[in-house]
């Protein structure tokens, strides 16, 4: 065997045991983690969502939706009264159990409810059985919407963003019924 081949099969060997060494590292590396899971099941991380406080909230004693502040024009706001704890479930019940927002609108404010909106946008019948989404955020009740019409920057109907990071649906052809707010003032 001449020198030249036999440094050829010297360097393949070399590569060949850094490359079964890599894999053999790998595999363990993935049994340890595995295990790792089995024994400290209690710090896997859950997919999913994430649960956000979810308040009462009330205008003019009316119950809105959360998503609907952002359809409220700051404006029409006279005062704002925050009750936590006892003093929101002695009021409201289980319904306040993460707290109560009690807005007090001017008397000049005027409100609009989804019906009103559907009439000023024009929908159309068939689309106004679609599923409302305010501001990105899906709406489960929808005789909770109260807006102020002037706050309301668009109105269309669209199908999810499947990159977004929160699925309004599981169906990505499902249509909804998006309402986009105009941006709040800075202070």
């Amino acid at each position: 065997m001449t020198s030249k081949r036999k440094l050829t099969l010297y360097l393949k060997n070399i590569l060949m045991k850094k490359l079964l060494f890599a894999l053999l590292l790998a595999v363990c590396s993935l049994q340890a983690f595995a295990q790792q899971e089995l024994i400290h099941p209690k710090d896997q991380r859950k997919q999913g969502l994430v649960s956000q406080p979810q308040p009462y909230i009330q205008i003019n004693g009316q119950q809105i939706a959360q998503p609907s502040l952002a359809l409220i024009k700051p404006d029409n706001i006279e005062s704002i009264d925050v009750l936590k704890d006892e003093n929101a479930t002695g009021m409201f019940g289980d319904k306040a159990k993460d707290g109560a927002i009690l807005i007090k609108a001017k008397p000049t404010a005027e409100w609009s409810t989804l019906q009103d909106i559907y009439t000023h946008y024009r929908i159309p019948a068939a689309q106004q059985n679609l599923k409302v989404v305010i501001n990105n955020r899906v709406v489960k009740d929808t005789s909770q919407i109260l807006a102020n019409l002037e706050q309301i920057e668009k109105v269309e109907v669209v199908k999810q963003d499947i990159t977004a990071p929160v699925r309004w649906s599981l169906s990505d052809e499902e249509e909804f019924l998006h309402i986009t707010s105009k941006p709040q003032p800075k202070q």
